[in-house]
């Protein structure tokens, strides 16, 4: 069969990843403007070598709810009463910080010591769990949207953060454009759009291997195969049909994003992928999207030591070592200005948010939950106590707030047990014993609450030695 051009294994798993995205969609009360109650919504958004902040040169000050943003998150000042800054979270203890990192963030399920595995390649190591995306959606039964802008390295096309229940990678989309095609573009058609091409995204999501002569492939399959399969192309052609011209889920043709160009600058890319999330929130074709940020935009402005006016990295080409791990003063001013512009980027799409009626009629940004963290707090590769910001107030999110976790000093570790554990279970301690203190909570506790406000039940995520106590955000 495979010689002949038709892989009947592949085609039936295409079917049903995209049976379920439109299942999900057509089910959806919000979708189909049926009900008044708004859903929350969950974006992660990690960004490459962490948000700017560590604690020896920018720490927060004042009180839980008049305090001072350090720079570089000083750019959140404009929208300090959406946030609350989770202060204190510690993370992976071993290994490369960068690699072990990447799979542990949303995991908190990589063993303890292990080196490159054989689905992940090398650097990175294999969790034992889903991620805390993955976990949600699939508690919910809902859609996730993972996409990337240039959030990659040491060959990858990205950086593998999210993990399903089985901990396979779970792919993003690399481009805009793709994305949209494969999920958004539909919706112009029942908005009132392009019909034609709504119809065309669909069946080109769904038969692209097939190419344009599906009444050739099926003379291929006989028998009860073949009536499986007319059955799943009844069944999608029927779905695509109910693309009605009308409005949908509050949505008029003006409020679809055009479609996205091809080989867009990284700017471009970044908003282009915002406002695909805005668009995907508030249709509820999905209610939960993973955002990866990479290292690769070079045009940000900053200020060095002397007063001067600076664009990107003045000191070669290599932003990871050079700018990101930061040798001298300056380089470490390049990089809270680096930093700094991604902020602005996260406040503009906030701002949108902000103005965006949900089904309830209240902002979009009271029903969605925004978390932003990363590998590393630095590229100095700490992962002691890094900062997590949270943005919405989805789940009652009390907002406005700096949350200063307790620390936990690294000689006198107050029965806090500070390691991990393998694969076997055991319990594995850090011998570390000297240096900054530690944050008391892991980044597991943010998870289990962040699970619970998105009504998805847990009672501990990742390993259960990452587990101390939740942490109160409303």
């Amino acid at each position: 069969m495979a010689g002949q051009g038709f892989n009947r294994r592949f085609f039936l798993q295409g079917l049903g990843a995209s049976a379920a995205f439109a299942a999900n969609f057509f089910n959806s009360k919000v979708a189909m403007g049926q009900t008044a109650s708004a859903p929350v919504r969950l974006l992660l958004v990690p960004l490459q070598h962490g948000w700017g902040r560590d604690r020896d040169h920018g720490v927060f000050s004042g009180t839980e709810t008049d305090f001072t943003i350090p720079a570089p998150l000083a750019g959140f000042e404009a929208i300090k009463d959406q946030c609350v800054f989770v202060d204190g979270l510690r993370g992976t203890l071993w290994g490369n910080a960068h690699d072990v990192s990447y799979s542990d963030i949303f995991t908190a399920a990589v063993p303890w010591g292990e080196g490159a595995s054989d689905q992940l390649g090398a650097h990175f190591p294999e969790p034992m769990g889903p991620s805390i995306d993955w976990h949600v959606a699939n508690a919910l039964g809902v859609n996730a949207l993972r996409v990337n802008a240039g959030f990659r390295s040491w060959g990858k096309p990205y950086n593998p953060t999210c993990f399903d229940g089985n901990s396979r990678e779970l792919a993003f989309y690399t481009s805009a454009r793709r994305a949209f095609d494969a999920i958004i573009d539909p919706l112009n058609q029942s908005a009132g759009g392009q019909a034609n091409r709504g119809r065309e995204a669909v069946r080109d999501r769904l038969f692209t291997f097939l190419g344009r002569d599906t009444d050739r492939m099926l003379t291929k399959v006989s028998g009860t195969e073949r009536v499986k399969l007319e059955s799943y192309l009844t069944a999608m052609n029927d779905l695509s049909n109910r693309f009605e011209p009308s409005a949908m889920g509050g949505l008029t043709p003006d409020q679809i994003p055009p479609r996205p160009g091809d080989n867009q600058a990284i700017e471009q890319e970044m908003d282009d992928y915002f406002e695909l999330i805005r668009v995907a929130f508030l249709a509820d074709t999905h209610r939960v999207a993973v955002l990866g940020l990479g290292e690769q935009y070079r045009d940000w402005t900053w200020t060095d030591s002397m007063g001067t006016e600076r664009v990107g990295n003045i000191y070669g080409s290599d932003f990871h070592h050079e700018v990101a791990h930061y040798e001298s003063a300056d380089a470490r001013l390049a990089f809270e200005g680096w930093a700094a512009w991604y902020v602005t980027k996260m406040v503009q799409f906030v701002r949108s948010l902000e103005t965006t009626i949900d089904v309830d009629g209240r902002p979009l940004i009271d029903n969605t939950i925004i978390v932003l963290t990363g590998e590393v707090e630095t590229g100095s590769h700490d992962t002691r106590s890094k900062v997590h910001t949270v943005i919405g107030g989805g789940g009652g999110i009390r907002r406005g707030r700096w949350l200063d976790l307790p620390d936990v000093e690294p000689r006198a570790r107050d029965g806090v047990f500070i390691g991990g554990q393998d694969r076997s279970g055991a319990q594995i301690e850090s011998g570390i014993n000297y240096g900054k203190t530690f944050g008391r909570h892991h980044h597991a506790d943010l998870w289990v609450t962040i699970a619970r406000l998105c009504g998805a039940p847990v009672d501990r995520f990742g390993f259960p030695v990452n587990n101390f106590e939740p942490i109160a955000l409303t």
